[in-house]
């Protein structure tokens, strides 16, 4: 289950749609007014939220995730800091709660530039495997490895956004991205590319792989904003033309 986990980096990912081909990737100036997402939820299920983030006061770290939070699969997760070196990530559940998940912690290592160099991931503290992250000139995140099973996964930046996801040895992009705009994507001042752990839902608990909004195609997806340019809302355009709301976005600056 472990391997299979790792081999999905790039499985739970939107396929390409088509686009809009007038759009062009953004500039990457930074934003006016810098936003961190603490919120996240069905629309009308505020009481049941997808994800809910807890900063520290400055917004430099997270504190703590709790994702599906009053529901059967909610899992909490508890982030302690040793100095600038690493941060423990530990995962658990509600007693009533049905939810699985691959590993019970995991240990992030950072370089000296504060980013995760390595992560070992545990179950009831017997060590599993480590992912190594790899970075380009820039800083940007080019690949996640296992070197142990000899799988990962492969990034390709176009500014600050992915444009394409790839597995390790794969010539041809798992997913791609286009149809960029200069607003600004819900994960973008998250700090971390992390596991869930989570046998039931999404891969990753958090994934700030894209500043812009990818649009995908503008007669299937339609977003609304708040006035710094961040998406607020997230709707289904169907076929008929009915815009059906989807996900809710709420942030602290």
């Amino acid at each position: 289950m472990l391997i299979l986990a790792i081999l999905s980096l790039t499985a739970c990912h939107k396929t390409k749609a088509d686009v809009d081909s007038n759009s062009v990737t953004p500039t990457p100036e930074e934003p006016v007014v810098k936003k961190y997402l603490v919120k996240e939820y069905y629309y009308g299920y505020p009481n049941e939220p997808i994800k809910v983030i807890e900063w520290n006061e400055d917004y430099s770290k997270i504190n703590h995730i709790s994702t599906y939070q009053n529901t059967y699969y909610q899992l909490d997760f508890d982030f302690e800091y040793y100095g600038n070196d690493s941060m423990q990530v530990t995962l658990s559940a509600p007693d009533t709660a049905w939810s699985m998940v691959i590993f019970t912690s995991y240990i992030c290592h950072f370089d000296n530039s504060k980013k995760i160099s390595k992560i070992d991931y545990y179950v009831n503290s017997v060590y599993q495997n480590s992912e190594q992250y790899n970075y380009d000139l820039n800083g940007k995140l080019v690949s996640i490895i296992d070197e142990e099973h000899d799988c990962g996964g492969r990034f390709v930046w176009d500014g600050d956004n992915v444009v394409g996801e790839y597995s390790l040895y794969s010539v041809e992009p798992a997913f791609t991205y286009e149809g960029f705009i200069d607003k600004y994507h819900q994960y973008s001042t998250l700090p971390y590319l992390l596991r869930s752990g989570d046998c039931y839902h999404g891969d990753y608990l958090t994934k700030p792989l894209w500043k812009n909004v990818c649009t995908y195609n503008s007669q299937q997806i339609y977003y609304e904003y708040d006035m710094d340019g961040y998406i607020t809302l997230g709707c289904h355009v169907t076929l008929e033309g009915d815009t059906i709301p989807e996900r809710c976005y709420e942030y602290l600056k």
